[in-house]
């Protein structure tokens, strides 16, 4: 053992930008001590090998998004490092490792004990960045899992009080994680995920902040980053639940760390990392089985106060709705490529889809504002329009590059209560303790809640245009409010004609839902607005308006006409879905897709649509269309047809259309207007862009296209014309620079730039 005798106080200027233990400074800081530290060193991995495993993985929703790889050692206080006797007679274990060319560095213990009085803490060498205190209620069945330290080496540090210097506990350290990407996040203003994604405290974010404070980031397996969130139970304690995705990892729970609060202050990214806490060690509650629902629940307990998280950490327990209701719009908060909190939203409903090989097991949303997820995301909760969990994510193709591909999130509907579950593999055992069978739940710490709040939602299914004349409407009343309801008053109308009332007796507690058929009504052909809201509760008025009314547009039309959709899917149904618009494309009149396990499959759809013109936007998630491809013998194709005529197809031979194609269609006298509204949608896309030789065209309309181009200074370098909906042009001949492409078809002229490399 080394003495050391000179020591001083030493005031550390630069403070830690995490939180993980409980605070406090070192005992090496506090004296004038410079030892050698003793170093063990870790070579690079193969980083190329290990990128090009994430290549395949990235996304799929089969693993955690790997930021490290995971060095198994078995390094305690006997056999590294090196021990300082202290003047006080207590005394000091010190080592350090080393990763050679790391990005980050963080750690794993295994077998562990810190008796009361001892402490550890993981710092960086310039000692800018400090871990700990950690002592014996940060130890989780002996593990202990630790954050990312920055840049290459951590320094551990384990200090020995005087009253326990025959019983000095243990450490071992048993995985050391080399960082290899994402530690360049902490260096270049979070730019680790794409630049699309929408720091959750922007001024779209501001209305959930309460959401914002249940989502967390996780490191998984040591060497994996996903998103979750805590979830509320029923008995309101603050239970330290987090829901996140299976996938995330099935073993190592007692290591997992949750993130708290890791995200900007304001809209912009900042300059620097901003400060987050952090909690290690977790038990396992429940998981789905494979290929069901994806979802694990897990415990915090590690680093825990009375039981819960920190009062200091600012938890808020997000409530949840298990009715799979479909919702009016969902929002997601996430940790995208182990970025910063980020948030996401889909303003439209989101509908019910397969995702692998249960139907209709998880909500299907397509982003809107611009916003997205990435890997990393996986396991984020999916809040609906009153910021109520529904389900967490599994996988899907969305980014900032492709935004208009679907996310696919496991329904906590579907692993509520798994016909046949054990407690293991269920949602309610643990977030319904009391047996109530409440479909929905408000977060915790809760804001006031009203005595009286019914929540209306419709079921009414004549969306866009209906040829028969007798309409019966449905409509859900959710019960929101502490006092069980006995009556409801509700007034009704189809506008423009006159409103009526309806009264519903029965018993309604809180947290349950009723579905309530109105009256059939006889309409003449026309536009109609049905709306419904309640007028009394209990014979009182709603506490709570803002949820208490319903408005949907709908046409009845029975002279309308019959259209056919005849869509031929390929090998992968799942990746197509479509919309009908109408000529505008302001208003979405129906939907359909993907087609999850109807490969290969002849789809048909009968609309009733009146005389106007319309807009069929078809979907590929995937990119490349319904053309089949790779291991597929089945081409796509696609008709719209009324009588005897064929309004618009999409043959065989144009069946690569890549992510999106739209195709416009009029009924009766309004096919005057269809010229002009083929030429408004017309679409053409050049790639790769930026290129070194090759230029592909691919339009989304059939026709005489013209093809110019000009340099930057408006010389013509180039011409062509196509019929065809795919060309392609050797531009080998082009010196390297910014060039434009002009494309003529009828009356339409577009223009974009290429850069030839």
């Amino acid at each position: 053992m080394k003495l050391f005798t000179s020591f001083m106080f030493v005031l550390v200027m630069t403070m830690s930008y995490a939180q993980q233990g409980d605070g406090g400074i070192p005992m090496s800081f506090k004296l004038a001590f410079e030892p050698e530290i003793p170093v063990v060193n870790f070579v690079q991995p193969n980083i190329d090998s290990l990128l090009a495993e994430d290549a395949i993985i990235d996304g799929k929703g089969i693993a955690p998004w790997r930021f490290g790889y995971n060095y198994i050692t078995e390094l305690t206080l006997f056999n590294s490092g090196e021990w300082f006797d202290l003047p006080n007679g207590g005394k000091i274990w010190i080592m350090q490792v080393h990763c050679d060319a790391a990005l980050t560095v963080n750690l794993t213990f295994q077998n562990s004990q810190i008796p009361y009085g001892n402490e550890l803490f993981i710092y960086n060498p310039s000692k800018t960045f400090v871990l700990g205190r950690f002592v014996e209620r940060h130890i989780v069945n002996g593990f202990l899992g630790t954050e990312l330290v920055p840049e290459s080496d951590a320094v551990i540090e384990y200090y020995v009080s005087p009253e326990n210097i025959s019983s000095i506990g243990n450490l071992e350290i048993s995985i050391v994680t080399h960082g290899y990407r994402t530690a360049e996040d902490f260096n270049r203003a979070f730019g680790g995920s794409g630049s699309c994604n929408m720091n959750v405290n922007c001024p779209d974010g501001q209305p959930f902040q309460n959401q914002r404070n249940s989502a967390v980031m996780l490191v998984s397996g040591s060497s994996g980053f996903c998103s979750g969130a805590l979830i509320n139970n029923t008995a309101n304690d603050g239970t330290p639940y987090v829901l996140t995705a299976r996938h995330c990892g099935n073993s190592g729970f007692a290591n997992w760390i949750f993130r708290f609060n890791w995200q900007a202050d304001a809209c912009n990214n900042p300059n620097t990392s901003p400060s987050f806490q952090s909690l290690s060690g977790s038990v396992n509650r429940a998981g789905s089985t494979n290929n069901t629902f994806d979802m694990r629940l897990l415990e915090i307990t590690g680093g825990l106060e009375n039981g819960t998280v920190p009062e200091s950490y600012n938890p808020f327990f997000a409530g949840w709705d298990n009715s799979g209701v479909e919702p009016l719009s969902t929002f997601c908060i996430h940790h995208p490529s182990g970025d910063i909190k980020k948030i996401a939203f889909d303003d439209d409903p989101a509908v019910t889809a397969q995702y692998s090989t249960t139907p209709n097991n998880t909500w299907r949303v397509v982003w809107d504002r611009n916003t997205t997820t990435e890997p990393g995301s996986s396991g984020s909760p999916l809040f609906d329009q009153n910021g109520r969990i529904i389900g967490q994510l599994w996988g899907g193709g969305a980014s900032c590059s492709n935004l208009s591909a679907p996310d696919y999130y496991g329904k906590v509907s579907m692993s509520w209560n798994p016909p046949g579950s054990t407690n293991e593999q269920q949602l309610k055992h643990w977030l319904d303790p009391d047996n109530t069978s409440i479909l929905f739940l408000n977060g915790f710490p809760q804001n006031e809640q009203f005595v009286l709040d019914a929540r209306l939602y419709s079921n009414f299914d004549f969306l866009g245009t209906s040829c028969t004349n007798e309409i019966t409407p449905s409509i859900f009343i959710f019960n929101e409010g502490t006092e069980s309801i006995t009556t409801i008053n509700i007034t009704y109308s189809f506008s423009p004609n006159d409103s009526q009332e309806f009264t519903w007796e029965g018993l309604l507690p809180f947290g349950e839902a009723v579905s309530i058929t109105l009256p059939t009504e006889t309409l003449d052909d026309g536009n109609y607005t049905f709306t419904a809201s309640v007028l009394s509760i209990n014979g009182s008025d709603d506490e709570n308006p803002t949820n208490n009314q319903l408005s949907q547009e709908f046409t009845i039309a029975t002279n309308g006409f019959d259209v056919q959709l005849n869509l031929q899917l390929d090998c992968w149904g799942d990746e197509i879905s479509w919309r009908l618009l109408n000529q505008f494309e302001n208003q979405v009149l129906l939907t359909g897709g993907p087609y999850d396990g109807q490969d290969g499959e002849l789809i048909n759809e009968s609309w009733c649509l009146a005389e106007a013109c319309y807009v069929l936007e078809i979907n590929d998630s995937y990119g490349d269309g319904f053309g089949g491809g790779f291991g597929c013998q089945t081409v796509g194709s696609l008709q719209i047809i009324a009588g005897d005529s064929i309004l618009n197809e999409i043959q065989q031979s144009q069946a690569n259309f890549g992510s999106q194609r739209k195709l416009a269609f009029c009924l009766g006298n309004a096919t005057s207007s269809l010229d002009q509204l083929s030429l408004d949608l017309f679409e053409a896309h050049i790639f790769p862009n930026p290129t070194d030789g090759a230029v592909y065209f691919a339009f989304n309309m059939v026709g005489p296209k013209d093809i110019k181009i000009f340099t930057a200074q408006g010389a013509v370098v180039f011409v062509n014309a196509t019929d065809d909906i795919e060309a392609s042009f050797n531009m080998d001949f082009l010196t390297a620079g910014v060039y434009f492409v002009e494309i003529r078809f009828g009356g339409h002229i577009e223009i974009q730039k290429i850069l030839k490399q």
